[in-house]
């Protein structure tokens, strides 16, 4: 029947859009991203092109490198341009355009919230706030937890730890055989990776960044109890390489591939593609997913996600058009096309366990069951803000500037004096 309403439709040169109004064949509508992976294989102009052939609707795609985008549709925003009908939307920039109402909640349209029924919950959640959904998730940007299965072999550990408490045992063991020089390294140059890391440890040890009316709760005991268990790992059990504190994500994963480190709590997909290429990676054939992530002493772990999605500013004058494309280009058949080209995760969930993709990515069974864990940032229109606070006191305390109840008290103090 779809396929015959579809046909029908490009016969008239009409594409009807949910119930909300009518999408016209020659119809211009401009979509604005970074340069992806997806762009540099020219993937989102073939489905463009592939759009325009089937509605008639033409898809003009704008990109350039993510600050220059960023500023581009900050500006455009703010001002209530009509010049972009779907832009790129930063899982980080919810709360903000949730308050300025600078993008269309959609489930204006009937067919949103049938439409996303068998995406991960998590990047669902991730993409909302007050009430409304603002964006479809394209890019499921994840973390993961991988290890050197090889290394563990060879200390005569049989799997790997499912416990932040196992890990440090594993890590001790492995670097007091000379196995491995360090249990770990962590990306903490501060560009938002130890902000993070740290709210995973506090998410893991039961605690949380902001309580749910947004006040900030870092001086809990449980949250207290993550960041002494950060700073112990670091400076007492020395099973971080102290190399983290000025370290990117770039160094971090050739720390790993170099085979001079066990785990990897946070990894996102492509280090195991790496980590099979002999070109970049020494440790060819050894790394593998874990089936979950970490463990706390709060029994939760969390996989922090930082996706991508398209939303549709208020502005737009072809909403309807913007929002047909976005079912288009983020539909199950084309999320599996996207997956199958470039390599970004599946944004369903069941894509996950789908034969043709696990023969083509195996360890995507893995991800799948991880991915069940997926939690994102904290959804707060002072996101900028935390962000330098928390990732300035916690390297105080990592550093062993100030103590964690020093650091702890400084930032909530701080944090106060933001929400005021």
């Amino acid at each position: 029947m779809r396929r015959l309403i579809t046909l029908l439709a490009a016969m008239l040169m009409v594409n009807f859009v949910g119930f909300t109004g009518f999408a016209i064949a020659g119809t211009e509508i401009t979509l604005i991203m970074p340069s992806h992976e997806a762009d540099v294989l020219g993937y989102f102009e073939k489905k463009a092109g592939e759009y325009e052939r089937q509605t008639g609707i033409k898809v003009n795609i704008v990109t350039a490198d993510w600050t220059h985008v960023a500023d581009k549709v900050l500006v455009a925003l703010a001002s209530g341009s009509s010049a972009y009908d779907i832009v790129e939307f930063d899982n980080c920039w919810v709360a903000q355009f949730a308050e300025t109402e600078w993008l269309r909640p959609l489930e204006t349209y009937t067919t949103a919230e049938e439409y996303i029924k068998g995406m991960l919950p998590g990047l669902v959640k991730v993409f909302s706030a007050k009430g409304h959904l603002y964006g479809i998730t394209w890019n499921n940007d994840v973390r993961l937890f991988m290890y050197n299965a090889r290394m563990l072999k060879q200390a005569g550990i049989g799997a790997p730890p499912a416990t932040w408490g196992e890990l440090v045992e594993q890590s001790r063991r492995l670097q007091a055989a000379g196995i491995a020089k360090y249990g770990l390294i962590q990306g903490w140059e501060r560009h938002g990776n130890l902000m993070d890391d740290h709210t995973v440890m506090v998410r893991d040890f039961g605690g949380r960044i902001l309580d749910e009316n947004k006040n900030p709760v870092l001086d809990s005991p449980e949250a207290v109890a993550a960041l002494q268990f950060m700073v112990d790992m670091f400076r007492k059990d020395k099973i971080i390489d102290p190399t983290s504190l000025t370290s990117s994500l770039k160094v971090i994963q050739e720390v790993f591939l170099r085979g001079d480190t066990a785990f990897f709590p946070q990894a996102w997909p492509g280090v195991y593609t790496n980590s099979r290429d002999p070109k970049l990676s020494r440790v060819v054939g050894e790394v593998e997913p874990a089936s979950k992530p970490l463990e706390g002493p709060g029994k939760k772990s969390v996989l922090m996600c930082v996706p991508e999605a398209l939303a549709i500013p208020t502005a737009s004058k072809h909403p309807d058009e913007a929002w047909d494309f976005i079912k288009f280009i983020t539909s199950k058949e084309n999320n599996k096309a996207q997956c199958a080209s470039i390599g970004t995760l599946p944004i369903w969930t069941d894509l996950f366990n789908d034969p043709e993709l696990l023969r083509k990515y195996p360890q995507w069974k893995q991800f799948g069951l991880q991915s069940r864990y997926l939690e994102g940032r904290v959804v707060v229109s002072w996101w900028n803000e935390l962000w330098e606070i928390e990732e300035v006191e916690v390297t105080n305390a990592l550093m062993g500037l100030k103590t964690v109840e020093q650091a702890t008290r400084d930032m909530m103090k701080k944090l106060k004096a933001i929400e005021k």
